[in-house]
């Protein structure tokens, strides 16, 4: 009978340990799935770059941080109570102790915070747009100069056809994968690998792309794309006139 009960209590000890490393697992599975962080995963249009997640002051608010600032949303939103006047005042209930002023993260955002937070809410409210995943394509043209050896130079018939240059930004830093494809099918006609490299001044990334591909200038009959492989992102199509035949 001795032995029995030992196992009993014993086995009851183990099942309260499982649960426990049950809930726990859960509990982290909560934290690396609640919100995004460092732009691993397409999160949709709202997707931060790489370094930044959303501030999540209030639900929906997407705009994109440090983590520390993330951190600090959550800390003055559960201090909200604490740091507003019990008696009211002249902003009502939601009149903020001495020295602490409402967050404004968004215009009806009566958080009480300190100066300085509110000062960092409202530059992460205008930097929200440049912190994005928003891989962003355009395009200039370029010509091939002739080719000079000593007094000679040589061209040929084509090098005054000007050819697509294609710029991105608000990428992650990475080797992005760009596409050349056609509209009517979806047909592949060409594929580049090329490295995204730090922006001066600005988060995420940039590259410039010579592809050699002519413009016909005439109707759009092709579009560029890249992926950002950080986010497995792939931009918006940027078409252009690429189809045309060069006597």
């Amino acid at each position: 009978m001795f032995a029995f009960r030992a196992f009993r209590r014993a086995s009851h000890r183990i099942r309260l340990s499982l649960s426990a490393v049950t809930v726990g697992a859960a509990a982290l599975g909560v934290l690396a799935t609640g919100s995004p962080a460092a732009a691993t995963g397409d999160y949709g249009p709202d997707t931060c770059l790489q370094g930044y997640v959303w501030r999540d002051a209030f639900p929906g608010d997407h705009v994109c941080v440090t983590g520390a600032t993330r951190s600090q949303a959550a800390s003055d939103n559960s201090q909200a109570a604490a740091r507003r006047s019990p008696t009211g005042g002249p902003y009502g209930p939601d009149t903020c102790l001495q020295g602490y002023v409402w967050r404004e993260a968004r215009p009806s955002d009566h958080v009480c915070v300190s100066p300085a937070t509110r000062s960092q809410a409202a530059y992460d409210n205008g930097q929200a747009a440049a912190r994005r995943d928003s891989l962003h394509l355009w395009h200039a043209t370029y010509t091939k100069p002739p080719v000079c050896h000593g007094d000679t130079c040589t061209s040929t018939s084509t090098d005054d056809i000007p050819r697509f240059r294609l710029y991105g930004d608000h990428v992650n830093v990475a080797q992005v994968t760009v596409e050349l494809r056609r509209t009517s099918n979806g047909h592949l006609v060409k594929r580049w690998r090329v490295d995204a490299r730090p922006l001066s001044g600005a988060p995420g990334g940039g590259f410039v792309l010579d592809t050699g591909v002519f413009d016909c200038r005439r109707s759009a009959d092709s579009y560029f794309q890249v992926y950002d492989p950080v986010s497995t992102r792939w931009s918006v199509r940027h078409y252009v006139s690429a189809n045309c035949a060069v006597l």
